[in-house]
């Protein structure tokens, strides 16, 4: 069983560090496809030219059965594929959703997850992570413009004097699960989701305190994302970085799809590989 972190380093290498959001918007679907057909469809064309393909469960009515259709065609053309849930609940809670989105059966690598309940509702994912060689990503800094109201937070110390942020003390927590979990690669089943639209000297910074973590990193295109966050996010070893794209790359036009749809998204793939450099 090869571990997800060297999975993942040998499709980067590989494929680039791109990650395609399959988000289904109805108005911007081809005729005649629904959101599940669409969805397939963009996973078999971008499964064997990207590292990991993410379908977000809202936009499938969190209906598992729809997503993993979506998860299996992207996974057959080799990509890793996230399951972008962002679950975050008790112990015993997040042992039935780690179990559902992480076990044997399922089609997912990969799942997004929320911290803020601690470290005991994180473990169960780890414990499915390891067992099924699989990974998470962790939320830790995102990239919607309300994350500074919590996340940019201090903390305070025993002195009672402000120390790390909040996405600091998350991106130690991260590191503290991963030691135990390292590939040999070197990077770690434990990730972290960390915006493109976050500061340089913050992505460094977490990048800093989470040196083996797989870093998932939204905001590219729409949001506003670029590449010098991207790069102040690369590991020791020069990866360990998906960058993830929704619209800009699986829908990129303008109201309903065009016939080409395909051809463009393909174009739109590229044109990202190039930015990225």
């Amino acid at each position: 069983m090869v571990p997800f972190a060297d999975r993942l380093s040998r499709l980067i290498a590989e494929r680039g560090p791109v990650c395609a959001g399959v988000d289904p918007r109805p108005g911007a679907l081809p005729p005649g496809l629904d959101a599940v057909a669409w969805a397939e469809a963009a996973a078999r064309l971008l499964g064997p030219r990207v590292a990991a393909v993410k379908p977000q469960l809202a936009f499938f009515d969190d209906d598992w059965a729809q997503v993993e259709r979506v998860a299996r065609a992207a996974g057959a053309g080799g990509a890793l594929v996230v399951a972008d849930c962002k679950r975050g609940d008790i112990d015993s809670t997040a042992e039935a959703y780690a179990r559902r989105i992480l076990g044997p059966e399922s089609p997912f690598d990969a799942a997004t997850v929320n911290p803020y309940l601690g470290r005991d509702a994180l473990a169960p994912f780890v414990r499915w992570a390891a067992r099924t060689g699989k990974g998470l990503f962790v939320l830790v800094r995102t990239s919607n413009p309300g994350a500074d109201d919590l996340q940019s937070l201090r903390v305070v110390g025993d002195d009672g004097r402000p120390t790390e942020t909040v996405a600091e003390r998350v991106a130690r927590l991260v590191a503290d699960l991963g030691a135990a979990h390292r590939a040999p690669g070197g990077g770690s089943l434990v990730g972290a989701v960390v915006g493109l639209t976050a500061p340089t000297e913050v992505v460094a910074r977490l990048r800093a305190l989470m040196p083996d973590a797989p870093l998932l990193m939204p905001g590219w295109g729409a949001q506003g994302g670029g590449v010098e966050a991207y790069r102040a996010a690369l590991d020791a070893r020069g990866g360990g970085v998906l960058v993830s794209a929704s619209r800009s790359l699986t829908l990129p036009w303008e109201g309903a799809a065009p016939p080409d749809w395909e051809a463009r998204v393909v174009d739109a793939l590229g044109r990202m590989r190039a930015a990225l450099g």
